[in-house]
């Protein structure tokens, strides 16, 4: 491979900056969906897992940015990006999403990095689910106050993240992906090739 093509050029920036705008847009969405839920399971005193189901969605910047571009650092800034979108857009979480977007995009890419940027198959992207979901959940509870939540509680959000993360990041995200490639959407991208970048532009 010719490692000349490792570098970003101009259409991975432009990827970037679209992927985060319209998933900026999808995560302040989930965020006020996942208030919604919150607010109809605060009776029953299960809140806490009002933002669970939605969690995948969270996690997609950077798993699609990642797969479509397959290169170091495409789905960490991607994510981080979007996530400032989101706060400027309106999220009530404020600036802290921001550091969320960097664990996130952090996680996902995880995975991917040990294997080189090379193994993009579904196991590989449902272990980046799978990891971002527990990296994530980790990172609540010492950042977001999940410590006071009791246990059983926490492991049935965890549990609820990861179906929600092998869903969105594991199984809808490569499909998409790669109906898009299939459909000349991604042309020039290393995800219509299925290999590691060696396009030329």
């Amino acid at each position: 491979m010719n490692t000349q093509n490792k570098g970003w050029k101009l259409k991975d920036v432009l990827m970037i900056a679209i992927c985060s705008v319209l998933f900026g847009v999808l995560l302040l969405g989930a965020t006020y969906a996942g208030g919604i839920l919150y607010g109809l399971l605060a009776p029953a005193g299960m809140g806490s897992l009002g933002y669970e189901p939605f969690y995948g969605i969270y996690f997609m910047p950077a798993a699609f940015a990642i797969y479509v571009m397959r290169k170091p650092g495409t789905g960490v800034v991607t994510e981080i990006i979007a996530a400032v979108i989101e706060c400027l857009l309106g999220n009530y979480f404020g600036p802290i999403v921001i550091l969320s977007g960097v664990i996130q995009g952090f996680g996902i890419e995880l995975p991917i990095a040990l294997k080189g940027y090379k193994d993009f198959r579904r196991p590989v992207m449902i272990t980046s689910a799978v990891v971002c979901s527990v990296l994530t959940l980790i990172y609540n509870l010492f950042v977001s106050g999940y410590k006071m939540i009791a246990v059983p509680v926490l492991a049935l959000m965890l549990v609820v993240r990861i179906i929600s993360a092998i869903l969105f990041c594991g199984i809808i995200t490569p499909l998409l992906c790669d109906k898009l490639a299939k459909a000349g959407v991604l042309r020039g991208y290393a995800v219509s090739e299925g290999t590691d970048a060696s396009f030329e532009d």
